[in-house]
């Protein structure tokens, strides 16, 4: 029995099921357990806990109010599953190989929206060139996106990166394969994260990481990483909701003939109107039906 007993706060900087690490307000790395069955922390969680009684392990007992959460609808399961809170930025990192699913994309974009994150979409391996991809990043500039052009092979545009994530707590998504590790490595002295290949005969990504963690950025600010995903669908309470995560919709939907309308198939709709007159990009429209129709069933 140590007589070292605390109460203490600390922010959970890697999760793995029941058990992670914690940084302690004086930069102490702790492992810690969870106490209870119904406690659920994540990746930037700030919590409250305690020493166990070998006075080795952090008790996890509270975790405090968040300020935001990136929560997605698990495939095949009910409920919702939260990935990461308290965010200031999030990072939708692309690539042209493997290709883009950008409908994935808009999907991170819209729960960065509701959110209430900065959104910063980052296109890796900017060394390929691919007409097409950027002409579908043309469209996210026109909608008021901030778009960053990165080549961690070639070390391009990483000085950029790591200016926009000075003072944040940043987090990267995307889908496997994009660099988001090997960005990491160019951000973070010794972090030596795996990267994987992208696979020849389907031309995606492979998993390299299987947990979220946070890192800690030489000039300030923390970085999340994330496992590469396939699929992700964003957790809203209702589908209306929908609208507010594509900002360029949003704005025009005051001009709607009717205050619910979904942009769907109502009459004297500003939204359609606008995506006729090349004002709303038609992809971009189309991602947001996908979305809504995703969560009506």
């Amino acid at each position: 029995m140590t007589d070292r007993q605390v109460m203490d706060t600390g922010r959970i900087i890697a999760a793995h099921g029941r058990r992670g690490t914690l940084e302690t307000q004086s930069g102490d790395l702790l492992p810690y357990l969870i106490q209870g069955r119904r406690l659920r922390v994540v990746c930037g969680d700030h919590v409250q806990w305690d020493y166990d009684e070998p006075g080795v392990l952090a008790i996890v007992s509270a975790i405090a109010p968040r300020t935001n959460v990136l929560e997605r609808q698990p495939p095949g399961r009910p409920g919702t599953e939260i990935l990461a809170a308290n965010l200031s930025l999030m990072i939708v990192v692309c690539a042209p190989i493997p290709a883009t699913d950008w409908f994935l994309v808009d999907r991170y974009l819209c729960s960065g929206e509701l959110m209430g994150c900065r959104l910063l979409l980052v296109n890796n391996k900017s060394d390929l060139i691919e007409d097409k991809h950027d002409t579908l990043l043309a469209e996210y500039s026109l909608a008021g996106y901030t778009c960053l052009s990165v080549s961690a092979q070639d070390n391009l545009g990483i000085d950029s990166l790591r200016d926009a994530l000075k003072d944040q707590t940043g987090i990267f998504v995307g889908q496997s394969g994009v660099g988001k590790s090997s960005l990491i490595n160019c951000l973070v002295p010794n972090a030596d994260i795996t990267v994987g290949p992208i696979s020849t005969s389907t031309q995606e990504g492979k998993h390299t990481t299987t947990a979220s963690a946070m890192h800690s950025l030489p000039d300030g600010g923390r970085l999340i990483d994330t496992p590469g995903v396939r699929d992700f669908v964003p957790a809203i309470p209702e589908p209306q909701f929908v609208q507010a995560g594509f900002p360029e919709i949003l704005a025009v939907t005051h001009q709607c003939r009717f205050s619910n309308c979904r942009h769907l198939r109502e009459p004297d709709c500003a939204v359609k109107q606008a995506v006729l007159n090349g004002t709303i990009s038609q992809r971009r429209y189309e991602s947001y039906k996908r979305l809504f129709h995703t969560l009506t069933g």
